[in-house]
C-alpha cells in the first residue's frame, strides 16, 4: 500500500495533478441530399429559382446560360428593352409640326437616346432589339413570344390589372388570350392611364398594338438596305405585307435587284445579325403584342415609331445606395455633404461592382432601404390613388414582385451561413449572350463571392485549375483533379472572345449557346463539377458492356396530382445500373431543366457525354442518374377542360395535331407556378417539379438524404 502511494506521489511531482479529460467534440455534420439541380437558358432561370427557394432539397445549384437576376433585368427592361424614347416635350414638339412626323425614323432618331452600358451589356432600345442566331433565331417575334410566356408565368411587369395577372391595365384578358384577326387594326383603348414620364395628366389614350420582325431586303450589287421610308407615303400610311416585295424590287431596280435575307446562307445570317431586330415604321406590323400598351399621341389607332410604351412597373427611386447619398454629395465617412462635387468617385465606397464590391448598394439596379423614392404609386403621378401611393413602402407590380421572389442573388444572400456553406454553385454564360445572361450570372455569383473564398471566376475553361492538358494544350476536365481541393466548389465561367470575327459571331462564339466546342465544354465542366460533389461516396462498379444507352435513356410519364394530368419527363440511367452486382447500389440524381422551346427528348442526349468516361477504368467518372423534366406548358382541351402535360397521347398521337387541344403558353413554363390569364387560371408547374422528385425516388434507386461529417 505504501509502495502504491509513493508511486502516485512521484507521478504527481513529475507530471502535475491529473486533469479532467473533456469528452470528444462532435464534428459538425452537413446535410447531404445527393441531388443537384441544373438547367440551360430558361432551365437555368428555373434551376436557380427552384434550387435557391428550396435549398434543403439540393447539394448544388447550377444555372447554365445564366440565372435571372431580377435587379439587372429591371435595368435592362426600363432603360433598354422598353426605353430609348424622346421626352414627352420633344414628342409634342415634333407632333406640332405634323402628326405623321411621329412615324418618321429620321426625325425620331434626332432625339432618341440610350444610357451608357456596362461591360458586356448590349446597347439597344425598344425600336432596336439585339438579335442572335445562337440556339435558333432570336428576333423580335421570338422576344414577343418569350415575354408573353414569362408574364404568363409571373404576371405582367409593366402594369397592374386587377382582372388579370397577364393582360395590361384596363384590357379584357380575353382580348389578349387569343388575339382576333383585327387585333392590329382594332386596338383596345384605355383612357386616363397616367404615367409620370409620358402621360402625367392622362391626356393620351393607351392602346394595344402590333409589332414583330420584318423581312429584311437589300440590293444585290452593293447590299444597300431597302429603305421603305424613302417614300413619304409609307411614313404616313405603312404599306401592307403584300406590297413589300414589289416595293423592294422597284427600290433595287438599278442595283441588281432585291434580295430577301435568309438564314440559309452565312451571308444572309450575317446581314440579319447586323440589321435585324429593328422596327420598320413604314411597313404594317402583324404580330399582336399582348402584354404591353403604347400611348397614341396622334390618335391614329396604331403605335408610331416615336410613341412610347406604358411602363408603370415600380415606383421611381434613386439608386444612390443605402446611405441615401449620390457620389457627388458623399462625404467619405458614410454620410452626405451639402456641397456637390461632380468629379467625386464613390467617396463612401458603396458603389456596387460584381467583382470588387459585391455588397455595394449604389448603382446595383434595385431599390435598397434608405434610398429616396417617390411614394406616388406605380404611375409615378401624385394624387391618382393608384397602387401603392402614399403607403410608405416601395411598390412594384405583381409581376415584378414574383420575379424578385425567385431572384437568385437575393435568395442566396438570404440563406443562413450554414446553408450558404453547404450549397455549391456552378454558373456560366456567354459574354455576348443575347439576353445578357452571362452578365446576370456574374451578378448572381457576386452573392457567392460575398460569403466564401472557395470560388473561382474564369474567362477560359483551361483557367480552371488542373484542366489544361499539357500534352494537347486544350481543356480536359476528365481527370482526378476535379475530386481534389484544387478546384473551387463554386465556379463562374464567362466564356467568349473579347474581339470575335464575323465568322465567330455566326458560329455563336460567346453567345447564348456558344460554338459547338463551347457547348461541349460547358456540359463537360458541369458534369465533372457535379460528379465531384460527393468525394467520400462509394462508387458502384461500371464496366464496358451491359445494357445499352438506348435502353437506359427514355421518356416516361407519371400522374401528377399538382397538374391533375399525366406529365412526362426524360431519364438517363448510368452504365452499370442494371448490372446484377449493383442490384443494391444507389445513385445521386442530377435534374436538368431544358431551354425555351425544347422538350425532354431533345435534351436527353446531353447525358451521353458521360457514358464513355463512366466506364473508363482510368477516369472512373461517377455514375449518376439524370432526370429531364418537361418544361413545356400542358395541353388543354378547350371543350372539356381535360389536361395532358405530354407531347403525345396514349396512342402516340401528337397533341399539336389534335383538334380542340391548345397549350397553356407558347413554348415554356419558366418552371414556376403559372400566374395565368385570370386570377383563377394558375397552374402549379413549380410545385409539380418537387412531386416529380418524389416520384423518381420511389421508382429508382436514389440515395436518401443524410447528415455527414464529410461528403
Amino acid at each position: 500500500m505504501r509502495r502504491a502511494t509513493f508511486t502516485a506521489f512521484a507521478f504527481l511531482l513529475a507530471c502535475g495533478p491529473m486533469k479532467q479529460v473533456d469528452p470528444p467534440v462532435e464534428k459538425e455534420k452537413t446535410l447531404t441530399t445527393y441531388r443537384i439541380i441544373s438547367g440551360v437558358s430558361m432551365g437555368g432561370i428555373g434551376s436557380a429559382a427552384l434550387g435557391l427557394t428550396n435549398p434543403q432539397r439540393f447539394d448544388g445549384v447550377a444555372p447554365l446560360g445564366g440565372p435571372m437576376d431580377a435587379a439587372f433585368f429591371t435595368r435592362m427592361t426600363d432603360q433598354f428593352l422598353l426605353g430609348g424614347f424622346c421626352t414627352k416635350a420633344e414628342l409634342e414638339a415634333i407632333m406640332a409640326t405634323g402628326p405623321t412626323k411621329l412615324n418618321d425614323p429620321a426625325v425620331i432618331r434626332a432625339c432618341s437616346k440610350r444610357p451608357a452600358t456596362i461591360t458586356w451589356e448590349h446597347s439597344q432600345d425598344f425600336n432596336h432589339w439585339h438579335v442572335s442566331p445562337s440556339g435558333g433565331w432570336f428576333d423580335r417575334d421570338t422576344y414577343l413570344e418569350m415575354v408573353a410566356d414569362l408574364l404568363l408565368a409571373n404576371g405582367n411587369m409593366f402594369t397592374d390589372n386587377p382582372n388579370s395577372p397577364f393582360a395590361p391595365a384596363g384590357v379584357d384578358p380575353e382580348k389578349v388570350r387569343a388575339p382576333a384577326a383585327d387585333f392590329c387594326t382594332n386596338p383596345a383603348k384605355v383612357t386616363g392611364l397616367k404615367n409620370a414620364e409620358y402621360n402625367p395628366d392622362g391626356t393620351y389614350t393607351a392602346i394595344t398594338f402590333c409589332d414583330g420582325e420584318p423581312a429584311l431586303y437589300y440590293c444585290l450589287n452593293d447590299r444597300t438596305p431597302v429603305d421603305f421610308c424613302s417614300d413619304p407615303a409609307n411614313i404616313a400610311n405603312p404599306i401592307p405585307y403584300s406590297a413589300e416585295q414589289a416595293f423592294a424590287t422597284a427600290f433595287c431596280a438599278t442595283k441588281g435587284g432585291a434580295v430577301k435575307a435568309s438564314d440559309s446562307s452565312n451571308e444572309g445570317k450575317l446581314y440579319k445579325l447586323d440589321h435585324g431586330g429593328a422596327v420598320d415604321p413604314c411597313r404594317q406590323p402583324t404580330n399582336p403584342v399582348r402584354v404591353m400598351l403604347a400611348y397614341d399621341y396622334n390618335n391614329n389607332g396604331r403605335r408610331d415609331y416615336g410613341e412610347p410604351l406604358v411602363n408603370n412597373g415600380h415606383e421611381r427611386f434613386d439608386d444612390v445606395g443605402a446611405d441615401g447619398c449620390a457620389d457627388a454629395l458623399e462625404d467619405g465617412s458614410g454620410g452626405c455633404g451639402t456641397t456637390p462635387n461632380p468629379s467625386a468617385v464613390d467617396p463612401n465606397h458603396d458603389n456596387f461592382d460584381p467583382a470588387t464590391n459585391v455588397l455595394g448598394t449604389e448603382l446595383n439596379f434595385k431599390f435598397d432601404t434608405g434610398e429616396p423614392f417617390r411614394d406616388f404609386g406605380l404611375d409615378g403621378v401624385a394624387n391618382t390613388h393608384d397602387t401603392g401611393e402614399g403607403n410608405g413602402t416601395f411598390d412594384m407590380t405583381t409581376g415584378w414582385k414574383r420575379l424578385f421572389a425567385n431572384d437568385a442573388r437575393t435568395n442566396f444572400s438570404k440563406l443562413d451561413a450554414k446553408a450558404q456553406k453547404r450549397l455549391n454553385i456552378f454558373s456560366d454564360g456567354g459574354i455576348r449572350d443575347i439576353f445578357n445572361l452571362g452578365l446576370m450570372a456574374k451578378m448572381m455569383f457576386s452573392a457567392v463571392r460575398a460569403v466564401t473564398d472557395n470560388t473561382g471566376s474564369y474567362r477560359n475553361y483551361t483557367e480552371i485549375p488542373g484542366m489544361l492538358d499539357r500534352r494537347t494544350m486544350v481543356f480536359n476536365p476528365w481527370n482526378a483533379l476535379w475530386k481534389t481541393s484544387l478546384v473551387p466548389r463554386n465556379i463562374l465561367m464567362n466564356y467568349g472572345l473579347d474581339n470575335p470575327t464575323d465568322d465567330d459571331r455566326l458560329q455563336g462564339e460567346g453567345d447564348h449557346v456558344g460554338t459547338a466546342g463551347q457547348a461541349v465544354y460547358r456540359f463537360s465542366a458541369f458534369f465533372n463539377w457535379a460528379a465531384a460533389t460527393w468525394p467520400s461516396l462509394e462508387r458502384p462498379t461500371t464496366k464496358l458492356g451491359g445494357s445499352t444507352l438506348d435502353t437506359r435513356q427514355r421518356v416516361e410519364w407519371f400522374q401528377s396530382s399538382k397538374l391533375n394530368a399525366k406529365w412526362e419527363y426524360g431519364i438517363a440511367l448510368p452504365p452499370g445500373y442494371d448490372d446484377a452486382e449493383n442490384a443494391n447500389a444507389r445513385y445521386p440524381v442530377v435534374y436538368m431543366l431544358h431551354g425555351y422551346g425544347m422538350d425532354p427528348q431533345g435534351f436527353l442526349g446531353t447525358s451521353a457525354i458521360t457514358e464513355l468516361y463512366a466506364t473508363d477504368t482510368d477516369v472512373k467518372f461517377r455514375p449518376m442518374i439524370f432526370v429531364f423534366p418537361n418544361g413545356r406548358c400542358c395541353f388543354v382541351n378547350s371543350a372539356t377542360g381535360e389536361k395532358d402535360c405530354r407531347g403525345t397521347d396514349d396512342t402516340g398521337a401528337d397533341y399539336r395535331n389534335k383538334a380542340g387541344w391548345v397549350r397553356e403558353c407558347n413554348s415554356g413554363t419558366f418552371w414556376v407556378n403559372r400566374a395565368g390569364f385570370t386570377p383563377t387560371d394558375g397552374t402549379l408547374y413549380g410545385d409539380a417539379f418537387f412531386e416529380l422528385m418524389d416520384h423518381v425516388d420511389q421508382k429508382y434507386r436514389t440515395l436518401a438524404p443524410q447528415e455527414l461529417e464529410a461528403r
